[in-house]
């Protein structure tokens, strides 16, 4: 595990050089997320836009962008910023058609699962696009990481943005993780109905590509169908930063009503910035479900 936080710090490294030396003389930037990447293009937008409150910022699905919007806006667009998951690989082919023929300049940020599957028919050398590959197994933690560092390169005089700074060697925190989460790392072993708040909507994508019940507090409709049956679950795992108490109090007490008990609840409370919060539920989530 401490090998793939310091090949995520090193990944993220040279990606955010990369974004923070383009994004300083962008106007317009344009996140796009394909599957279940949303979270990690929001968790960006987020901090681009205290780094840099002056760029205008925009997150979007790649399915609804690539014919509906992208051809009306091309001009305007200084970066698109593309992620995606393993499994809509259709859609992100779409998207690269698409801002390929609209000459749009771009980063595909996508683990490298994808790269490799489809190398042959994407390595012509598109004007404008710079392909990045991320081993998959770390490319969640590596783009959260990434985030944070290009906030930190754009606008390091602002005082949440350099605070960062302080938490992103996380190779360095592997074994603290394990022990102060332990209870958390059990429970995740044996249980797989998790609710995330909406800061820990990139942990919750994560766990959900490795086939855990996600519920995201609060996000219907799926949120709804987890109140149908929630006097049903024999344990519950909650996943959330401090910042949200009062959001997940309220949770927990609409669930007691409903018949949960709160012994039933397994409480991941991460008492940190929202921004770098995700990461050690991310470190949490690998931990349990990595196999070294």
């Amino acid at each position: 595990m401490v090998h793939a936080a310091k090949k995520a710090e090193e990944t993220s490294e040279k990606i955010s050089l990369k974004l923070a030396s383009i994004i300083r003389n962008s106007n317009t930037v344009l996140l796009i997320y394909c599957g279940s990447t949303y979270g990690l293009a929001q968790h960006m937008l987020s901090i681009l836009k205290i780094s840099k409150p002056q760029l205008s910022l925009t997150a979007i699905d790649g399915d609804y962008a690539y014919n509906i919007l992208l051809p009306y806006i091309a001009e305007t667009i200084d970066l698109a910023i593309v992620f995606s998951d393993i499994v809509h690989e259709k859609t992100l082919t779409r998207l690269l058609q698409s801002i390929f023929l609209n000459n749009i300049k771009s980063m595909f940020i996508i683990p490298n699962i994808l790269y490799e599957k489809h190398k042959v028919q994407w390595n012509r050398g598109f004007e404008n696009i710079n392909i990045i590959e991320i081993e998959n197994n770390i490319y969640r933690l590596t783009l959260l990481l990434t985030a944070m560092k290009t906030g930190i390169y754009i606008g390091e005089s602002i005082t949440r943005i350099n605070r960062m700074k302080n938490e992103i060697e996380i190779a360095s925190v592997v074994d603290e993780i394990i022990y102060r989460y332990k209870y958390v790392i059990d429970a995740l072993k044996t249980n797989k109905n998790v609710v995330v708040s909406k800061t820990m909507i990139p942990v919750g994508e994560y766990l959900e590509e490795h086939n855990y019940n996600v519920y995201i507090m609060n996000e219907t409709p799926k949120y709804l169908l987890l109140n149908n049956f929630i006097n049903t679950l024999n344990v519950l795992i909650l996943i959330h930063s401090s910042i949200e108490d009062h959001i997940v109090n309220e949770f927990i007490i609409e669930s007691v009503r409903k018949g949960l008990r709160k012994e039933q609840f397994v409480n991941m409370r991460i008492n940190t910035d929202p921004f770098t919060a995700p990461l050690y539920g991310i470190l949490v989530s690998m931990i349990t479900t990595l196999k070294n």
